[in-house]
């Protein structure tokens, strides 16, 4: 009895009763907070999936069309080609050509350059589509394709300029003087 007196007494001095209140009230706000981020967790994957949907359908209303516009394109400079875009980030990720794919990271500049405008000019396409035509402007950027296939983009400018407007700016006047159009000159401005 003196024992369980003696430690009574001892654990009494230790404020158990105090330590119990303080741990079911840290409890209480533990639960608090944890229902707090269970709720933005909720908040969260319902604003990811939100995003992945419109991710989808904003690649279905733009990604497609462009294909669409591009493939044929692709056919003026290609006999077999396609393109596969990033899920994620919507940019050309691989070129499938005569069988074999390729990261278009890996693709030569002239290669790249080339996809380029043609990209441009299917979005061109697309917007000359909707009632909204909009120039094509190019600086310099068939710099790294080789003769044939610089004749071949000229072939594909030179069939799209009859339903868009084209605009190239180069320093190599003398490659670009085969795609035709009207050359401007600069003169002396006289007030």
């Amino acid at each position: 009895m003196a024992g369980l007196n003696a430690e009574i007494r001892a654990q009494s001095e230790e404020a158990v009763e105090e330590k119990c209140r303080e741990t079911s009230e840290a409890l209480t706000a533990a639960n608090a907070r944890m229902a707090a981020y269970e709720k933005e967790v909720a908040v969260l994957q319902r604003v990811t999936t939100a995003l992945e949907n419109a991710r989808s359908e904003a690649q279905e209303l733009y990604l497609k069309p462009v294909m669409a516009e591009l493939g044929p394109l692709l056919r003026l400079l290609f006999d077999d080609v396609a393109i596969t875009f990033d899920d994620k980030t919507l940019l050309p990720q691989t070129i499938l050509r005569n069988g074999q794919e390729e990261d278009v990271d890996r693709l030569s500049g002239g290669m790249r350059e080339q996809l380029s405008v043609l990209t441009r000019l299917a979005f061109a396409r697309l917007l000359a589509r909707d009632g909204r035509p909009a120039p094509v402007i190019l600086d310099d950027a068939l710099v790294y394709s080789d003769d044939d296939r610089i004749e071949k983009m000229f072939d594909a400018l030179h069939r799209q300029s009859r339903d868009q407007q084209i605009i190239v700016f180069s320093c190599r006047q003398r490659a670009f003087q085969k795609l035709g159009g009207n050359v401007l000159q600069m003169t002396d401005w006289q007030p």
